[in-house]
């Protein structure tokens, strides 16, 4: 019997040190690619529901994020609501733009926008032209070929009214911005602060006289027969600077987390850029969830038309770090440190440092 039994357990052993090293094996395996769910890096974004930065989903999707370790764990928000999860430590990532930023540096919360995701160019002035006899800036652009007299002769018609907008957004500073250029004062029109949500209800309902927004509610009011008064891409300075924020913090800790998150972001939007009819029903279906209809013909009529994604660090470099690109970003952050400033925002010389607010700039310098 001894005769068999010793085999038997020479064998077992066997067995079980090749299972071991099997496991050995597969646990390396997992460690060297990084690809395991227990293996990802997690991070925290607060998301807002706007078709642009819902571009995040195709990434997730197509596992743009895994391929660089990380697990996006995404909660939504309305924007305002995002900017404090940030600024209270909750989220490392959060939805925001250039004003964001610039009001929370001026009251020192170490905030700076990341990553970029959109360059907005979609503000209008809406308003109901069965109610109001205006001419549009076109229409008086045509007739005098002036784009300074034209803009000053469309808002002039304005004067007095009840102008709904977010005064944390940076539909404010562009709005302040045209009037600067055209020599005309805030003072004259009445602003309304609202949530981008109540803008379309109280235009719709009377209750202001023209709105300016992000394009979702911009859509939607177009729909019900507004028009646009006049839009920010007659003043391309007015362009703003959009995507997610974090704690400067928090990116000098994790610093190869943080220049591979914004791999997987252009990735994310070139993937976008070269695939629409793939990507787009994403967006849809994700807007959708959250109760925001919008379609993947409304998608392409104001992708890279009203706002503009860098679709990589080559498009990154020619139009945003170029100061003749068409996205200049110092020329973008100083125009708003300014207008905050005059209008009683921010403090004056409050904020310094201008390429701490935009550290995209330090994680293109790592990647490269």
């Amino acid at each position: 019997m001894k005769q068999y039994i010793r085999p038997f357990i020479l064998c077992l052993a066997g067995l079980v040190l090749f299972v071991a090293g099997c496991s050995e094996t597969e646990k390396a395996s997992r460690n060297t690619n990084g690809n395991e769910k227990d293996e990802l890096e997690t991070v925290h974004l607060a998301l807002s529901p706007f078709q642009d930065v819902y571009s995040i989903h195709v990434g997730v999707e197509k596992g743009f994020f895994e391929e660089e370790g990380i697990e996006l764990k995404i909660q939504e928000t309305d924007w305002a609501g995002g900017n404090d999860l940030l600024v209270g430590g909750k989220v490392e990532l959060a939805t925001a733009g250039d004003s964001d930023i610039v009001l929370q540096n001026s009251n020192g919360v170490d905030t700076t926008l990341a990553y970029p995701i959109f360059y907005f160019a979609g503000a209008a002035l809406m308003f109901d032209p069965n109610k109001y006899d205006w001419k549009t800036y076109d229409e008086f652009l045509e007739e005098n070929n002036d784009d300074k007299e034209a803009m000053r002769l469309t808002l002039e018609q304005a004067k007095g009214k009840k102008v709904g907008l977010n005064t944390s957004v940076s539909e404010y500073t562009s709005f302040i911005s045209m009037l600067n250029y055209a020599g005309l004062d805030s003072k004259d029109y009445e602003i309304v602060d609202m949530s981008q949500e109540d803008l379309p209800p109280a235009l719709l309902s009377g209750s202001i006289d023209i709105m300016i927004s992000g394009i979702p509610q911009r859509l939607a009011v177009k729909k019900e027969g507004y028009e646009e008064l006049i839009d920010q891409t007659t003043l391309p300075y007015t362009i703003s600077h959009n995507g997610f924020a974090a704690r400067r913090e928090w990116l000098e800790e994790n610093p190869e987390l943080s220049t591979k998150l914004l791999k997987a972001i252009f990735k994310t939007l070139h993937y976008i850029e070269e695939n629409p009819d793939d990507s787009f029903p994403i967006i849809v279906e994700h807007m959708k969830k959250v109760g925001t209809e919008i379609s993947e013909e409304q998608l392409e009529s104001v992708w890279n038309q009203m706002e503009f994604f860098p679709s990589g660090i080559e498009f990154y470099k020619n139009e945003v770090l170029n100061p003749d690109g068409s996205f200049y970003w110092q020329d973008r952050f100083q125009a708003v440190v300014d207008i905050m400033e005059d209008e009683g925002k921010i403090e004056k010389e409050r904020i310094e440092d201008l390429e701490s607010l935009h550290y995209t700039i330090k994680l293109v310098e790592e990647i490269e």
